[in-house]
């Protein structure tokens, strides 16, 4: 039957709503945010890859600031495509379709690149790479929010933010390791990254499809037996009025503040966050650092990040999403800002000064510990909880997308502020960057916590 106005928003997944965190709900959540530490492990170990490539002839182009912006903005490129446009054919064919495909185009671009021969087949083959991960983006997310109860939906979201920062830790120690492996060191860093890609398509095979999109398109019985596989039950599940699944419904007038607000401030929070966080090592070598000290800095700075997203994990079921986010805005833009005026004041060696060398580490801390606390994990929390079922992994997939631009213009804008004006300016760009995510955040965010996804759906303005 179809549902009448009373039934609207109410519980109808009420087994899965209510459900207890089960090894069912670990598992699934683990499979899922595999994508996003396979992101951070590969957009981190690009950074440290291009402190050695560009020695070698074939990719010296990499050396020049369009080169390296290129370079480093690749797989944001073809994430900027894959996770709207893989995102769309989520909600149009299933979340298990792309789930399992994303993850075989991973491999065997991610093999392709560990035998580029130069510049530009590096950077082609990283740019599909980027297909494959911005779709997993998209997918991964909607996975776990369709199969998490509601008071600890928060959590099982963040840990997508948790997922990203171990990647990029993990890849900041294997570029320690490999460093003095030889001239071809790069190339065995990437081809570590197929190991967990390999292990994570087999086990994906086993996650059933969403039961939300399959009563959406009228499959009760599927639904029904998501729901056993989740929690051992199942509720009488209420055939819901199919949904279209249609791109312009972003922009319908009960969706177009959600979706302006997830995609600015996501585009903010990446401009700075993807411009500091793959060129660390170049940063800590211009402030002072040897190589081989600057590549195990990152490391540290990204275990701080992991701290930050276990924070998040703690607090956004308790404080609420928008808190939350406020205070990671709050925290990259004052602790870029004092980077950046230190770097205006001491452009080089900063470290070899005790005190600001003090400062400098302490506010790398602060913008580490804040910004995975704030946006770097609520990103993927807000994108499933603004938007309905028709189009939720389209809506993940949009955030995606915008915030890609927002990375691929500090990527490409940063090496050149730094060249022509000095660090200290490309810093202060980053800044400007946190500030505006903030006021959007004060401004526009609403607080979705505690509320099942079909009550936030019937209750948007």
């Amino acid at each position: 039957m179809q549902p009448n106005k009373k039934s609207q928003g109410k519980e109808i997944y009420h087994a899965l709503d209510n459900a207890k965190s089960s090894g069912t709900h670990y598992r699934v959540t683990l499979l899922s945010v595999a994508g996003t530490f396979l992101d951070g492990y590969d957009i981190s170990i690009i950074g440290v890859a291009l402190t050695i490539i560009g020695a070698i002839s074939a990719f010296s182009y990499v050396n020049t600031p369009l080169g390296k912006g290129l370079m480093a903005a690749s797989t944001t490129i073809g994430m900027l495509f894959g996770a709207l446009s893989i995102g769309y054919i989520t909600d149009l064919r299933g979340r298990k379709f792309m789930y399992l495909w994303d993850m075989v185009i991973f491999i065997i671009f991610t093999a392709l690149i560990t035998v580029s021969f130069n510049f530009w087949s590096l950077f082609i083959f990283r740019l599909i790479l980027g297909l494959a991960i911005g779709a997993d983006y998209a997918i991964g997310a909607t996975i776990i929010s369709e199969f998490a109860p509601k008071k600890s939906r928060g959590k099982y979201l963040a840990s997508d933010g948790l997922a990203w920062w171990v990647g990029a830790a993990f890849a900041f120690i294997v570029g320690f390791l490999l460093l003095n492996t030889g001239i071809n060191s790069w190339r065995y860093m990437f081809a570590i990254g197929i190991i967990p890609a390999i292990i994570v398509l087999i086990l994906r095979r086993k996650v059933p499809e969403s039961a939300r999109w399959l009563a959406n398109k009228g499959d009760i019985a599927g639904a029904k037996n998501t729901e056993k596989y989740m929690t051992g039950k199942s509720d009488a599940v209420i055939k819901v009025t199919r949904q279209k699944v249609s791109f312009m419904t972003l922009f319908d007038r009960k969706w177009i503040k959600n979706t302006l607000y997830f995609g600015l401030a996501w585009f903010f929070y990446d401009v700075a966050f993807y411009g500091i966080g793959l060129f660390t090592p170049t940063i800590l070598i211009l402030l002072g650092l040897t190589h081989s000290l600057s590549i195990l800095g990152s490391a540290v700075f990204s275990s701080v990040a992991i701290l930050g997203s276990v924070m998040c994990i703690l607090t956004v079921d308790r404080w609420g999403r928008k808190p939350v986010t406020i205070l990671g805005f709050a925290g990259m833009f004052i602790s870029l800002l004092v980077l950046a005026l230190i770097a205006m004041k001491t452009p080089t060696d900063a470290f070899a000064v005790g005190a600001t060398g003090v400062v400098i580490a302490s506010m790398y801390i602060l913008f580490e510990l804040t910004q995975s606390w704030g946006m770097g994990s609520t990103d993927f929390v807000y994108g499933q909880e603004l938007f309905p079922v028709s189009i939720r992994a389209t809506g993940q997939g949009w955030g995606t997308s915008i915030s890609r631009i927002g990375a691929i213009l500090g990527l490409t804008t940063f090496p050149t502020i730094v060249a022509l004006y000095g660090l200290g300016y490309g810093l202060l760009f980053f800044a400007i960057a946190g500030l505006l995510g903030l006021l959007l955040t004060i401004f526009m965010a609403p607080e979705t916590k505690g509320k099942t996804l079909e009550e936030l759906e019937a209750t948007a303005k």
